[in-house]
């Protein structure tokens, strides 16, 4: 055999070539498809924690949908729905706002609906009030807009004691109070 090689070099390496190119191509395919499995291996296993948890949610689905039901009665509850108008909100907070310090026993100098501030997902209504009354008719008041709902929230606060004459010693003081309340209405 060494002989024939050494007498037909050109052969011999033509040969070689046609042994050794199907064996590098057959290495070439093996290690790209064993490159390829394990690409996709990788994909599978990223894949399976997602694809467990939507079984898992699928599973839950019924309990899932009372959740969201409880959820959105809770948010209705607190505040005012995309559907209603932004201006009858505003409207109807100055409104509800004067008959709470009312019904304390304050008395309501002036209450202005202020602008609308949208935001991503709420609108910021808000309404000032000023009103003047006894602290006791105050802390009243201050309890009843916390409880009304869709929720009241006081966003600024101001209280300036009114200066008392002196034939009226025995009064209890009164305060002249500046309140800017907020409500949140939903935009979707």
């Amino acid at each position: 055999m060494k002989l024939w090689i050494k007498t037909h070099r050109r052969s011999a390496v033509l040969v070689a070539i046609s042994l050794l190119l199907p064996i590098y191509v057959f290495f070439a395919v093996l290690g790209k498809t064993l490159t390829t499995r394990a690409e996709y291996q990788e994909q599978i296993d990223s894949i399976a924690p997602r694809i467990a948890r939507m079984e898992g949610l699928v599973a839950k689905e019924q309990a899932l949908r009372d959740a969201l039901s409880g959820v959105n009665t809770v948010m209705n509850d607190f505040i005012y729905p995309s559907g209603s108008d932004a201006a009858a909100v505003s409207a109807s907070m100055q409104a509800e706002a004067r008959r709470i310090l009312g019904q304390a026993g304050m008395n309501v100098s002036n209450s202005q609906v202020l602008p609308v501030r949208k935001r991503d997902v709420f609108d910021y209504v808000s309404v000032k009030v000023v009103a003047r009354g006894e602290l006791e008719q105050l802390d009243r008041s201050l309890a009843e807009i916390a409880r009304f709902r869709p929720a009241i929230f006081v966003e600024t606060f101001d209280a300036f004691p009114n200066r008392k004459r002196r034939k009226n010693v025995g009064e209890e003081q009164t305060l002249t109070v500046t309140m800017q309340l907020l409500s949140l209405r939903a935009v979707q």
